[in-house]
């Protein structure tokens, strides 16, 4: 697999009588942020061929433990080799090189090494390389994994040659990172506009003078005898003919769209309308999955505080086939996923245990430390795996491995989850280039979900809001018509754990692929109200993107509507039930993109008699939803709705509990009172 190319295709060559079969994955502009992507989807691939961590059911029954041994280089396999290829100046620059560094040796993230090649050229743009780093050789950075650093000229074909093959005889043997500095130059300016004389006349003096690579190569081969005149002239001639031909095609070439084949065989495009898909599992079995989903071994110590609230409070509950939570439903959904034959990945910081201590996906034992993922046993022919990646304390590395990992195999769920939600904005480069854009650009398919944790709890400005505006900002959903399935990316914000349920299940049952934005909960994650049963997740039960109020007896008596989305819901609920309120109904928005405009005009003509409708969010009103659906609201339905909500502000929570609460009880008031 190649990185630095700014397109996606694969090619099958014929290499020492053997296939090789060589990926180049697309580069963005924004330097160095494809190589997360690239060793993610190294290791993706080592997955679809059983090769190191998942070359036994037993080594990925063990998926959750970082394992208490070296592994071996010999364990890493030898079908797949990541090769980057990097620029000296972003090389030494850009922090996302660091933090892939930093993932290289990391459990759940290693790929045995990759090979690096840096493209030194001995410029940035026009930054000379004394200004343009501060170490003396570009591959500095790379010491803090002790990474060996050939330097080689350039100009010296056969030495570059030769220590190529060097480092792709060290990277096979330990199984370790290695990076070839190959020392040349540009001839030309960086862009067509670009003079390099401009800012390095004198260099540019001697490179003019320099005879180029080949010619130089060539008059070598020529004074040792190692070729005839004739034969030059018949290679260069081949060579210039081959590549007149290719041009000749440009203009009349039609390129295979081949996105939809190999491990994407039988998915589809997305439709542009709406389609609904039964994700519902038997009660029986998500009964049997959730026992298992806290089973240990005997001879396992468990915390106290856990064997009572997490592992007792489940299985009472499953008994009882309602009040499950946030993380029991997720369990379920995970757990259904591994029964039908689907692996499922989540990652980030945390992840195991989860930020809220609520998830507790992997379990350790109080006297060995051991570690133990409960999924990974649900029967003894299981044969897919539950991968819990504990991650470095990095974002962008790590979300740009995820989605490497995700546009491997459709069949596998990846998750990243945000230690908090507005933490995502480190890693904005991999969702701009790649998780908004990537299918547009590349037709790059992803079904990677993100988990943001949002709420406005008082938490103060870094831990409140997940900025969902952003991300629908970046969406393409229409203003003017009705979205259908092609938009590129899914923004939902559910309120209950059986809709988060079906939005995991969702990700695998259809037959095309989209990232999941999913706005994810903190009070939620224990609110009984937010709980659900299993009826809400049996068969013939699906995601709801329109959540009407069950409270209302008398649709004809409702005068004003609320509209809101999210935890916020639970907030109007409960002042709509303290002030006794018979003529207002709620109506939850649960999916954003794509915007539901006619499930919610199906639930809105039930209210007949309304005059007045409102938009509530706990947001500021320059953050949120707001933005979002008020042009939707005003052209799709034809509705004239007030806002109720904070007001515009430069950050998105204040710091100050009692401020908190004022702006809080300030929305109640506004929504309410005409």
């Amino acid at each position: 697999m190649f990185c630095h190319i700014y397109v996606n295709t694969s090619v099958d060559l014929e290499y020492q009588d053997r296939k090789l079969h060589v990926m180049l994955l697309p580069n963005p502009s924004h330097l160095e942020s494809v190589n997360a992507v690239a060793i993610g989807k190294t290791r993706g691939r080592m997955q679809t061929l059983k090769q190191g961590d998942y070359s036994s059911s037993d080594d990925q029954r063990s998926a959750g433990n970082p394992g208490n041994k070296v592994r071996s280089a010999g364990n890493h396999g030898n079908k797949v080799l990541c090769v980057q290829i990097h620029g000296d100046a972003a090389f030494a620059a850009q922090g996302i090189v660091c933090e892939t560094f930093a993932l290289a040796n990391a459990p759940h993230f290693s790929v045995g090494g990759s090979l690096h090649l840096i493209v030194n050229n001995q410029l940035g743009f026009t930054t000379e390389a004394e200004r343009g780093r501060s170490s003396i050789y570009a591959s500095c950075l790379a010491k803090m994994n002790a990474v060996p650093v050939i330097h080689v000229n350039g100009d010296h074909t056969e030495d570059v040659i030769k220590v190529c093959d060097l480092a792709v005889d060290y990277q096979q043997t330990f199984r370790k990172d290695i990076i070839v500095d190959l020392l040349c130059y540009r001839r030309w300016g960086h862009n067509e506009l670009d003079d390099p004389s401009f800012t390095q006349p004198i260099m540019y003096n001697t490179i003019q003078n320099k005879a180029n690579i080949p010619d130089v190569y060539a008059n070598k081969l020529l004074e040792e005898g190692v070729w005839t005149q004739e034969e030059l002239n018949e290679v260069s001639s081949n060579w210039n003919k081959f590549m007149t031909d290719n041009l000749k095609m440009f203009d009349s070439y039609k390129p295979k769209a081949n996105h939809l084949e190999g491990c994407w065989s039988g998915f589809r495009q997305a439709r542009d309308s709406i389609t609904t898909w039964d994700t519902g599992v038997d009660p029986e079995l998500l009964k049997y999955i959730g026992a298992k989903s806290v089973e240990v071994p005997s001879d396992m110590e468990v915390h106290p505080t856990l064997a009572k609230n997490h592992i007792q409070r489940r299985v009472d509950r499953l008994v009882e086939g309602n009040g499950l939570d946030w993380a029991t439903c997720e369990a379920l959904a995970v757990g259904s996923l591994l029964y039908q034959g689907s692996n499922v990945r989540i990652s980030g910081q945390d992840v195991g245990r989860g930020t809220f201590s609520h998830r507790h996906f992997m379990l350790v034992d109080q006297q060995t430390d051991g570690i133990t993922v409960p999924l990974n046993h649900i029967h003894d022919k299981q044969s897919a795996f539950l991968e819990v990646a504990n991650s470095i304390l990095s974002e962008e590395a790590v979300l740009g491995f995820e989605y490497g990992m995700s546009i491997e195999d459709p069949k596998n769920l990846i998750l990243w989850e945000a230690q908090f939600g507005d933490f995502f904005n480190g890693a904005q480069i991999i969702i701009d280039t790649f998780i908004s854009s990537g299918e547009s650009k590349w037709l790059i398919h992803s079904g990677l979900v993100m988990l943001l944790p949002n709420g406005m709890d008082g938490a103060g400005p870094e831990h409140s809001s997940c900025r969902i505006e952003r991300f629908l900002q970046m969406c393409d959903s229409k203003e003017d018509q009705v979205d259908g399935d092609d938009v590129n990316m899914n923004i939902v914000y559910p309120t209950t754990a059986a809709q988060y349920f079906h939005l995991l299940r969702r990700q695998i049952v259809r037959d095309y692929r989209r990232p999941l934005i999913i706005a994810s909960p903190k009070v939620l994650l224990r609110l009984p109200a937010a709980s659900s049963t299993l009826s809400d997740m049996a068969p013939g039960t699906t995601f709801l993107p329109v959540i009407g109020d069950k409270s209302v007896q008398q649709p004809g008596d409702i005068k004003r509507v609320i509209l809101c989305s999210g935890k916020h819901f639970y907030t109007l609920q409960k002042e709509c039930e303290t002030l006794t309120l018979k003529d207002t109904a709620i109506v939850r928005l649960e999916s954003l993109c794509p915007f539901p405009a006619e499930e919610l005009r199906q639930e809105l003509n039930k209210y007949s008699n309304a005059s007045e409708f409102v938009w509530s969010q706990e947001e500021h009103r320059n953050m949120g939803s707001w933005s979002f659906v008020h042009p939707r609201l005003r052209t799709l339905l034809g509705l004239q709705v007030r806002y109720a909500g904070r007001e515009v502000s430069p950050t998105p929570a204040v710091g100050v509990g009692q401020l908190h609460q004022q702006e809080a009880r300030h929305i109640i008031t506004q929504t309410f009172n005409n």
